[in-house]
């Protein structure tokens, strides 16, 4: 028999886990409402604005009109298109998992190539802001500061991760594309182009971005659930204690507190940084919180492998891309954290704002959002402006007659 061991391990983990469900009706249950509740009061106000605005922003041609202002700075940053920008702006705006729909979006539309995808995952796929700042920083550790160093670590370890994988399979792709004249002329064509190619009538684009919007969230709503419920069928019978123990007795982590936390994160993010935030702000669980946020847990990563199915690109290169990330987060936040001076503050009186309140989140959400289509355009108007004064610049006619000699 050459059946893979994996094709007979699923079921059987799947058949297991719905008896489970049987035995524990109760632990279930609550487990299952906690998700929904978690996914009704915070992902759901915080991302479905996002996902309409960025279905609505790809059928209108925007992602092609940015392509082309902004390939003189992906390209050779990155190794990926221009249209890869919006990508990672909105990713690292909105949060898990966007960075990986837009990315499979724009693989399924032919946008980029498959290599070209694969870099991108490699640093768009983040965890956003409100996450970061809000519900982390001041909600679990009662500092404003802590989520500050944890969103700085974590985009930075994303660039830097970015950066790396342009190596991935490189060739000549790499290479920027030939510069032309009237940059924004070709901006504004691709633009028409990509709008008439899509050729539906506005109030039918809106339809469908909220009606695609809303399965998207729909699905992540499950995840968020199953994972709920395989975390406490796991506490209920002994499996992560049995997972603590081992690790504990390996002396992997140090202290048992903080290999739970770590185990904890492992599969579900916000359950990892809650037992890390728990145990006090101090230097070690403030860097690991960061890196277990870099990395996603299982959860996220279940929820990007989803989002990815219809694509060529590969999910262990991502995993891989995440575990890389998560090592550079580690390393960046040891580096800076003697910048940051840490004070704690009553989490009841701003954590609020950005994680408990579903309006709160909402609004902003919608303003970030904002803020960031504006920061896009705008370094987009920069990179660009700056490459025509370089090609005005005296001399350099003269050194391209003489290259070509």
């Amino acid at each position: 028999m050459n059946k893979k061991p994996v094709s007979v391990i699923i079921p059987i983990a799947v058949a297991m886990f719905n008896v489970l469900i049987i035995f524990f009706p109760k632990e279930v249950m609550d487990a299952s409402k906690a998700g929904a509740v978690l996914w009704f009061n915070n992902v759901l106000p915080s991302l479905l604005p996002f996902f309409i605005g960025t279905n609505i922003l790809m059928g209108l041609g925007a992602v092609d009109f940015l392509g082309i202002l902004l390939e003189p700075a992906m390209r050779p940053v990155f190794g990926v298109p221009g249209c890869g920008g919006f990508a990672l702006a909105m990713g690292m705006t909105s949060g898990y998992p966007m960075g990986a729909k837009l990315s499979g979006d724009l693989r399924e539309g032919e946008r980029i190539s498959a290599i070209e995808a694969q870099r991108l995952m490699s640093f768009v796929n983040n965890s956003g802001p409100l996450f970061m700042l809000g519900a982390v920083g001041t909600g679990m550790f009662g500092s404003e500061k802590a989520g500050i160093f944890i969103l700085v670590t974590n985009f930075l370890s994303a660039v830097l991760c970015g950066i790396i994988f342009k190596s991935y399979k490189g060739g000549k792709e790499n290479s920027p594309a030939p510069r032309k004249k009237g940059v924004i002329k070709a901006a504004l064509t691709a633009m028409e182009k990509a709008r008439k190619k899509d050729a539906r009538p506005f109030g039918k684009l809106m339809a469908d971005s909220v009606f695609k919007s809303i399965e998207s969230i729909l699905q992540i709503g499950g995840f968020i659930m199953l994972f709920s419920v395989v975390l406490k069928i796991a506490e209920s019978i002994g499996f992560m204690a049995l997972l603590i123990n081992i690790s504990e007795s390996l002396g992997f982590f140090g202290k048992r507190e903080i290999t739970e936390a770590l185990i904890y994160g492992f599969v579900e993010i916000t359950n990892g940084a809650g037992k890390l935030a728990a145990l006090g702000l101090s230097r070690e669980n403030l860097i690991l919180c960061s890196a277990m946020i870099s990395f996603g847990g299982l959860s996220i990563f279940a929820q990007t492998v989803a989002f990815l199915s219809k694509t060529d690109i590969k999910a262990h290169i991502y995993f891989l891309s995440k575990l890389l990330n998560a090592a550079l987060t580690a390393v960046i936040g040891i580096l800076i954290y003697p910048l940051f001076s840490f004070t704690k503050i009553n989490p009841a009186e701003a954590a609020p704002v950005f994680a408990l309140n579903p309006t709160g989140s909402l609004m902003a959400s919608i303003f970030i959002y904002a803020v960031v289509l504006l920061a896009v355009f705008v370094t987009a108007a920069a990179v660009n402006i700056a490459f025509y004064f370089k090609e005005k610049a005296p001399g350099r006619r003269r050194i391209s007659n003489f290259s070509r000699k």
